[in-house]
């Protein structure tokens, strides 16, 4: 098995390749718990929800009638959901509520949707990355999206992890697969799973080879906001070698952009064995495996 850890509120290009040309059974997903936006109560996870929607063998119809409404009645959601992206959220969230297990419920999921794909979250619970600016403090999504006369970031905290616990599920299906990929799409996500206590330790711990890729391929994709929070997580600059170093001692193999190739011998210097690749893949039906 090929275990996936994940990060991002939609699905990379890259990914999608991955899961278009590999056999889903032979795939697990590890998956954000950051990414988590409060509909009045109800909590859809962006990463989950881009996940399922990629994964689903089922045809069903994509209705969009809730999302829709909201807009009639002058609320703009954060991005464009179905209802069945509602009625999953409000399936977790209201048996979550009730002392479930998020394993359990999406193991329900998956037979649903004829998912062989196996998916677990990082943690139980919601993993909150708070952005703090002079006057107030936002919720990382919120932030992105709000157009307040202060935007200056403060402060990028990770309140409340240091009592979260990796998924239960998370070590054996570390210990069972064949090859770990990390694949973050959102790096500052991405950051707060490697934070939650334990989950290094598995990394470090598993007998198999684990490969990293650097997802940023043309940073004109990041706005400033993202940069600047990035720039306070410790990347000094947006490259695969400040990536390197924050999964450093934890994969054993970095892929690259050929844009990247600069690095390649101060990736290698830290002890990395490093690959390059066109990792710009502009459409979804071309494949990272075929890329030269």
């Amino acid at each position: 098995m090929l275990l996936i850890f994940y990060s991002g509120t939609r699905i990379s290009n890259i990914l999608y390749s991955i899961v278009t040309y590999l056999p889903q059974e032979k795939l697990g997903f590890v998956i954000d718990t950051s990414s988590v936006i409060d509909l009045s109560g109800i909590q859809m996870n962006l990463c989950l929800r881009a996940l399922l929607n990629s994964l689903m063998r089922v045809k069903y119809p994509k209705t969009y009638r809730v999302y829709n409404y909201l807009k009639k009645f002058g609320i703009n959601p954060y991005l464009q959901f179905t209802d069945l992206d509602v009625a999953i959220a409000i399936f977790l969230t209201e048996l979550t509520s009730k002392g479930q297990k998020i394993g359990d419920l999406l193991n329900v999921i998956r037979e649903n949707f004829s998912i062989d794909a196996q998916i677990t979250p990082v943690s139980e619970g919601f993993l909150p990355i708070t952005i703090k600016t002079l006057n107030k403090s936002f919720p990382m999504i919120d932030f992105l999206q709000a157009m307040p006369p202060d935007k200056k970031i403060q402060e990028v905290t990770f309140e409340g992890f240091e009592n979260k616990k990796p998924n239960e599920n998370l070590k054996k299906l570390a210990n069972q697969a064949e090859y770990i990929l990390l694949l973050p799409n959102d790096l500052v996500a991405f950051h707060a799973m490697l934070l939650v206590p334990g989950v290094k330790k598995i990394l470090k711990d598993v007998p198999c080879p684990i490969f990293a890729i650097f997802p940023i391929v043309d940073h004109s994709l990041l706005t400033n906001d993202e940069i600047t929070i990035l720039n306070k997580l410790d990347y000094l600059e947006i490259n695969s070698l400040e990536f390197s170093k924050n999964v450093e001692n934890l994969a054993d193999i970095i892929i690259i952009d050929n844009n990247q190739n600069l690095y390649k011998e101060q990736i290698q210097n830290l002890g990395f064995q490093v690959y390059l690749k066109d990792l710009k893949i502009k459409k979804k039906s071309s494949s990272i495996f075929s890329s030269n």
